[in-house]
């Protein structure tokens, strides 16, 4: 990564953190799908971070939701391990239907179990966790 973030970059990564404790309020309140989609979207802020940490520009639309896409614009510097790639494209599908009723049929809050955003929490963190490392400071 580069040697010195741009500010929009740490401005993208705190908010992203933000989300994340965010996230853990709605756990801890049982709201399981609203806490799988935040946390989708904290590992989308951090993602557009380490993208602008290298100068890059994030995609616009509906392109900027995929964890995917946006991870692979960044991989080579990155290198995540197996298990949290696996964790960006596991995330990466659920942005829509954590969010909308139209998007898998139901009412989102009945949709993640325990257990799911549980998963995801712990591995955002992770993800989160090794961004912050790797994200060059002022």
């Amino acid at each position: 990564m580069a040697k010195r973030a741009r500010e929009d970059a740490e401005w993208w990564l705190a908010a992203s953190i933000d989300d994340y404790e965010s996230a853990q309020l709605l756990f801890k309140g049982g709201k399981y799908s609203k806490t799988v989609h935040i946390l989708h979207n904290a590992t989308e802020k951090a993602l557009k971070a380490a993208i602008l940490a290298e100068r890059k520009r994030p995609p616009y639309g509906a392109g900027g939701h995929n964890l995917v896409r946006l991870y692979e614009m960044v991989q080579s510097k990155l290198k995540l391990s197996a298990k949290l790639v696996r964790t960006i494209d596991d995330l990466s599908p659920l942005y829509l239907p954590s969010e909308y009723p139209d998007a898998d049929l139901g009412v989102p809050g009945t949709l993640f179990k325990k257990e799911q955003a549980q998963r995801y929490f712990r591995e955002v963190g992770e993800l989160l966790q090794w961004l912050r490392k790797k994200m060059p400071r002022e």
